[in-house]
């Protein structure tokens, strides 16, 4: 089991059994969220429903302890975390069980900026499971956060995972567009420029080598 899951089950479990002010003994390094009994109550609820729908809790319990240190009240965080856990429960179906929980995360991030999940299932069912979703979806949200339009910005991020475009090329996508966009670009116009350009780009001088390597080894193997 990994450390994840072992410190959201101590987490679910404490929230279970502490006192409003929090348990003894507690062993995430940031301690038991301090919520009051009927908020308690409500987070556990979520918690227990993430489980059972094979949702990761522990962007769940992250969203509690960063309201907490926002200084928001229970009621409050209950109604970001049930957002939250509603987005990743939609991100989840449209995903499918392939999904990474960071998958799960950005592209519950992507939902909340606006983007239809049908466009995120496209695009892992796309990939597969030939790379991770994680950073074009964070991407894609960004953007969209950013103006962009949101076909606009899935056409982008589409082409982009498409043409096999590793993480650097996407980040690097990502803050050219947010420049053009300070500069005074339209956002929309940005993200087309930007992606058009990507896709253009020559290989760099170590993807080039790789692929005189794998054109050499299958020529040898024809021969």
């Amino acid at each position: 089991m990994s450390y994840r899951k072992i410190r959201s089950a101590f987490m679910i479990g404490a929230l279970a059994t502490s006192s409003v002010t929090g348990g003894a003994g507690a062993q995430d390094p940031r301690g038991t969220p301090v919520l009051d009994a009927p908020s308690k109550a409500a987070i556990r609820a979520i918690l227990d429903s993430a489980a059972k729908e094979g949702i990761p809790s522990a962007p769940l319990l992250d969203k509690v302890f960063e309201g907490q240190g926002k200084g928001a009240d229970g009621p409050r965080i209950v109604l970001a975390v049930r957002s939250l856990f509603n987005e990743m429960a939609t991100a989840h179906l449209a995903l499918g069980t392939v999904a990474s929980p960071d998958e799960l995360k950005a592209a519950s991030s992507a939902i909340h900026a606006g983007v239809p999940a049908v466009e995120l299932g496209k695009l892992k069912k796309e990939s597969g499971l030939r790379r991770s979703l994680t950073l074009p979806f964070t991407v894609l949200a960004d953007i969209v956060s950013r103006g962009v339009p949101v076909r606009t910005a899935a056409n982008a991020i589409r082409s982009l995972v498409g043409a096999g475009a590793k993480d650097k090329d996407i980040n690097d996508f990502q803050r050219n567009v947010a420049v053009d966009i300070d500069k005074g670009a339209p956002p929309g116009a940005a993200a087309e420029t930007r992606a058009k350009g990507a896709e253009k780009a020559p290989p760099k001088p170590e993807d080039r080598d790789q692929l005189d390597k794998e054109k050499r080894d299958k020529d040898s193997f024809d021969r």
